[in-house]
């Protein structure tokens, strides 16, 4: 993915249109258990012998990630939408371009330090893979749940890396 498509992804979401090309994706396969979503991560079919298979797997991966924090953001706006707050909304999507921003600069500060190396698309993905996740439960954890025992909107996200 281009770092023109990450610099439209916040603008897209002001306009209303999410991560609309995520939520096509199929979510990955998950477990559910004690109000915990364990999403597994993995590239089935790949044999991860070349470079090529490497980041290919990387970004089957990241599309993966990508498609639940599409379901995770969307609910956090829907929740938000519901109370009719402009305000709340216009922080919530303040700290959504804030996330893409820093998700971008740090894979590309990962990408320049492996600069010159084959695995320096493998080793970006990672860190790009990792704040995804990073994110979707930071959010989870201040948009979706609550403080007292209402149940979250949504159930506590983990991530399981498959090899």
């Amino acid at each position: 993915m281009s770092p023109l498509h990450y610099r439209l992804i916040p603008l897209a979401i002001l306009l209303g249109y999410g991560l609309h090309a995520y939520a096509e994706v199929p979510l990955p396969s998950s477990v559910l258990k004690d109000n915990a979503e364990t999403f597994e991560i993995a590239c089935p079919n790949n044999p991860r012998q070349t470079t090529i298979d490497m980041n290919d797997c990387m970004g089957t991966k990241r599309d993966a990630v990508k498609s639940v924090e599409a379901k995770y953001v969307s609910a956090a706006r829907q929740r938000i939408l519901a109370t009719q707050d402009k305000q709340t909304l216009n922080a919530f999507e303040a700290e959504n371009k804030a996330w893409d921003i820093l998700i971008d600069a740090a894979s590309h500060a990962t990408g320049v330090e492996w600069q010159g190396g084959t695995i320096r698309g493998v080793k970006a993905a990672e860190r790009e893979i990792t704040l995804i996740e990073l994110r979707i439960h930071n959010q989870w954890q201040n948009w979706l749940r609550y403080e007292d025992s209402t149940p979250p909107i949504l159930p506590e996200p983990l991530f399981q890396d498959v090899e």
